[in-house]
């Protein structure tokens, strides 16, 4: 039996080797918003400045991301008096979210990473998720509705505009603040990234519709509908620095064929992917308010090549499976970063490494070797 380690969770192929030490350089579409300042409009896997979410939400005034999860984790799911329906996963409640730490950067407090994460819903189907990069006197919020790719720990966004449109609602149900204005087209228009046809089918029209997504059977990919513009919200509050902690432990099932994540010799080049990981995320605050969440992904996977076009299956391998992310805020200090490693013990050997830390230190590696 052969070993492959992967993360299981980054099932995508990323560049070779990209490192940064220290300050890395700005990104050059930098926006500047008179009432905040001169940010990047996006959110980064690295220090590339190749964009991944749009923002579409800045926080003024008491904007500390820690006020910000104290006040949407004390509600409740209902927003029928703001036109949601009462039912899943229109009726969720916030927690705490296992999700990659992204980076941010603006020009007063330089590159950030997303310290605090949130998630309405459920991390194994659909959920509303939301990552907070405190940005000196603001902070900016990257708000998506995604889906969790059956068999996989992948999540597919579906929507930027309806997740903005909740957590305003969510701000003024909190009693924190309330909308106060919004930029001007900040991200692309009248659409942003695309579904893929073969996920988007297995969406029911009922939710496809107040998505803005199109409807039926669709052969080709489906753009995701984005107005460019990030809601302004001034809040007004003060953070409770009683010490808490939530820890939430499960095991996460695989299976599915998926392409092979890293040094794939082509679209023919697949796998199926079958076992479970064992999953902990630990969020703790303390006596002086500062948050500390720990996450761990560990076990051992089946992993069977696949001919596409006969079927046919090779000789299983297995797999290997270690990630962890950690993220800290306090009143002077917000970091977060990321390690993940994968090696295919074959001949020759695979392997990739995968390292964020986006803090004092400011260092990404995205680095694939595939003996050659």
């Amino acid at each position: 039996m052969k070993k492959l380690m992967l993360t299981g969770l980054v099932l995508l192929a990323v560049p070779a080797l990209a490192t940064a030490w220290h300050e890395p350089p700005p990104p050059t579409d930098l926006v500047s918003v008179p009432e905040a300042g001169v940010f990047w409009p996006y959110t980064g896997r690295d220090y590339s400045a190749i964009p991944t979410d749009p923002i579409n939400l800045v926080f003024l005034g008491d904007a500390d991301p820690r006020l910000i999860r104290q006040a949407l984790l004390a509600l409740d799911g209902d927003r029928t008096a703001f036109g949601f329906p009462d039912a899943f996963p229109f009726n969720c409640s916030w927690s705490d979210a296992i999700g990659s730490p992204q980076t941010g950067y603006s020009d007063e407090a330089g590159w950030q990473g997303s310290a605090v994460q949130l998630e309405c819903g459920e991390y194994a189907t659909l959920r509303f998720h939301i990552r907070l990069f405190r940005q000196g006197p603001y902070t900016l919020g990257a708000a998506h509705f995604e889906l969790q790719i059956p068999g996989t720990s992948l999540h597919q966004v579906l929507s930027w505009e309806l997740p903005q449109s909740l957590v305003t609602v969510d701000v003024i149900r909190s009693g924190l603040g309330g909308p106060t204005g919004q930029t001007e087209p900040i991200t692309p228009v009248p659409d942003y990234r695309t579904v893929p046809y073969q996920i988007l089918n297995g969406v029911p029209d009922t939710l496809r519709v107040p998505l803005g997504l199109p409807t039926g059977t669709l052969t080709s990919d489906a753009a995701i509908p984005n107005d460019g513009v990030a809601t302004i919200l001034t809040l007004a509050g003060e953070l409770d620095r009683t010490p808490s902690e939530v820890v939430v432990e499960f095991d996460h099932p695989f299976g599915q064929t998926i392409p092979k994540p890293f040094c794939s010799t082509g679209p023919g080049d697949v796998v199926k992917v079958s076992g479970s990981l064992h999953m902990v995320h630990r969020v703790r605050t303390d006596e002086y308010g500062r948050y500390a969440a720990r996450f761990r992904a560990t076990g051992t996977l089946k992993v069977v090549p696949i001919n596409p076009e006969t079927g046919l299956e090779g000789e299983p391998i297995e797999a290997s499976i270690w990630e962890a992310h950690r993220s800290l805020i306090g009143d002077y200090v917000q970091a977060a970063a990321l390690s993940s490693v994968q090696t295919l013990l074959t001949d020759p050997s695979e392997s990739l490494v995968e390292k964020l830390w986006a803090g004092y230190w400011k260092h990404s590696v995205s680095q694939e070797s595939c003996g050659f």
